[in-house]
């Protein structure tokens, strides 16, 4: 019996047509950002901001109800007295109600984790499980 090695191809691999196809239909960025900065850190997270389309040539305001539970977006969280926002690449819409978003937080970089984290952990707030602080956020919009 003859052992024949056959090549391994990585499934994450694409060729060019593919990659540019991913980035014409956008499903490698979310549609919509929100740009909020966070105004409350007791029992949960509380952000006010606003909700912006994104488009090929910039960015358009529009309201929560362009949201769909479930839709992707990305939040850029601005902390007071901070010169730059959270990134918060990627982001799930848990339910949509009146003026009210909540997003789970799904991904976000290790230093910008680190700098929430001390944000909320800043004397004068109410310690609440941690994890359940951070990866949630209600905006209001």
């Amino acid at each position: 019996m003859v052992n024949t090695l056959i090549p391994q191809y990585p499934p994450h691999m694409m060729t060019m047509t593919q990659r540019k196809h991913q980035y014409q239909t956008g499903w490698d960025s979310p549609k919509f950002l929100i740009d909020c900065v966070l105004a409350n850190v007791n029992k949960h997270l509380e952000a006010d901001g606003c909700v912006l389309e994104r488009l090929e040539v910039g960015c358009k305001l529009t309201t929560p109800d362009s949201l769909r539970t479930g839709d992707f977006v990305k939040v850029q969280l601005w902390l007071e007295g901070e010169d730059a926002f959270l990134d918060i690449r990627l982001a799930e819409v848990r339910k949509i109600q009146e003026h009210w978003i909540a997003v789970e937080v799904i991904q976000l970089s290790p230093d910008d984790r680190m700098r929430l984290k001390q944000y909320v952990n800043a004397p004068g707030t109410i310690p609440i499980q941690e994890a359940a602080r951070m990866n949630h956020l209600f905006i209001r919009a």
